[in-house]
């Protein structure tokens, strides 16, 4: 009897831990605007020309990843296909490379043609140095690219940023995205300049 209660108490502790694990966790970050290369070769500023006051849904990635990096990209198809019209309207989808050395313009656009991404997702890499510091801004740098976070930073400057687990479904990050696009700002933070 009492190891029947142990059971269930731990799948009890377990189920609440899962379902904690797509709460949105908020946030504090001070992201520069750095200057990126997209998949189609051109330079932007991260904030200012990619992000440009929309809600961002971030996320690291590399194009020889075949673990995490396929599942979080599809997940993040669906979600592309949830927010329809709203998608580079209100929100946008970035995925950063933790290997900029390696991923190039050409290898970005081979990977966004295999996920079929399209208006309103932008792969991002650069300069080492530049892109790490961006990735260290939102929280999702690593030292090795196969350890790379299954987090995503849904957000802006405007409206604060928030940290979701890669496993949360679809249909929750589209709502959180969408909801975000509709509140308030939280504070009137002005773009950072380059970090040199």
């Amino acid at each position: 009897m009492k190891s029947r209660a142990l059971i269930i108490l731990i799948i009890f502790i377990f189920s609440c831990l899962l379902q904690g694990q797509d709460q949105p966790a908020p946030v504090s970050l001070s992201v520069p605007d750095i200057e990126v290369v997209n998949q189609d070769g051109q330079h932007m500023r991260f904030n200012s020309q990619v992000i440009e006051g929309r809600i961002a849904i971030v996320t690291g990635f590399f194009t020889t990843c075949s673990s995490m990096c396929p599942i979080t990209q599809e997940k993040l198809s669906q979600v592309a296909k949830l927010l329809g019209p709203r998608l580079g309207k209100d929100v946008v989808i970035v995925s950063v490379s933790v290997d900029a050395e390696n991923d190039t313009p050409a290898r970005m656009k081979d990977w966004a043609e295999k996920f079929h991404i399209g208006r309103g997702w932008t792969l991002l890499s650069g300069n080492r140095t530049q892109v790490d510091t961006l990735l260290k801004s939102l929280g999702l740098f690593v030292e090795l690219r196969q350890r790379h976070q299954s987090a995503l930073m849904i957000g802006s400057s405007a409206t604060g940023w928030v940290r979701v687990s890669s496993w949360t479904s679809s249909e929750k990050l589209a709502k959180l995205a969408e909801t975000m696009s509709s509140a308030r700002p939280v504070a009137s933070v002005g773009i950072l300049s380059p970090v040199r």
